[in-house]
């Protein structure tokens, strides 16, 4: 089945849009980050739990998966939305850079596995919870009429698919030449990197530019700044 003539058209005018391009590559370089959490926080904490003899380890893996859902994701859910409202889409993003760094960081330096439960209570919903949330707002409202759903399926597969392939792999590699603590060192160099370039590019770049919004009742691209846009999710 062809895809209708005017989606088509509407996409390749999105992606053409340097906002959606900008938007396309760090939806895929935040997911590097969390995709590299995903795959090697609990290997890098049995580690750390056989180099300081810490038992009970399992215990601890299942209160750290606990602690992410219930105390981090439960909340920063409830709140994401006030909090694109209040920063806008660029602030929001940015800012959740920092918080992968951060959180990363603080793991690299805890001297005890036990140590990582709280930082994940804290960093789980200002990282993963914030990122989701941010991602699904503004490719909600870059989505041409009646295509939303294939512009939500973009931006999935560049954030559960590429960004999750690529932070696995280069996690890997890094993890078995120079360690977990290091790895961990470097994602979180790379969170710091990513953050400034990407409010810089929105400071300098892509200041005074548009970014697209589709309104539902034009059946053409019409143009918000990202605040307006975070705005207009907020209120559909």
């Amino acid at each position: 089945m062809e895809l209708p003539h005017n989606i088509i058209s509407e996409l390749r005018i999105l992606t053409n849009n340097r906002h959606v391009v900008t938007f396309m590559v760090f939806t895929v370089l935040v997911q590097v980050l969390d995709g590299f959490i995903i795959y090697f926080l609990f290997w890098y904490v049995e580690d750390l739990a056989a180099a300081t003899n810490t038992g009970n380890i399992k215990l601890l893996e299942g209160l750290i998966v606990a602690a992410e859902t219930l105390g981090g994701e439960v909340v920063f859910f409830s709140i994401s939305g006030k909090i694109l409202e209040r920063f806008g889409h660029v602030h929001s993003f940015s800012m959740c850079f920092v918080n992968y760094a951060l959180g990363l960081a603080l793991i690299s330096l805890v001297p005890n596995p036990w140590w990582v439960l709280p930082i994940e209570l804290c960093f789980q919903g200002p990282t993963y919870a914030l990122t989701y949330t941010t991602v699904v707002a503004y490719a909600n409202e870059l989505a041409p009429p009646g295509a939303s759903a294939t512009m939500q399926g973009i931006a999935a597969g560049m954030d559960d698919r590429i960004g999750y392939a690529i932070g696995s792999i280069t996690g890997g590699i890094l993890y078995k030449y120079i360690g977990g603590k290091s790895a961990l060192q470097v994602f979180s160099s790379l969170g710091v990197f990513c953050s400034v370039i990407h409010l810089v590019l929105h400071k300098t770049y892509l200041k005074g530019h548009e970014a697209p919004v589709i309104l539902n009742g034009n059946n053409e691209v019409v143009y918000k700044p990202p605040k307006e846009a975070v705005e207009i999710t907020r209120s559909t």
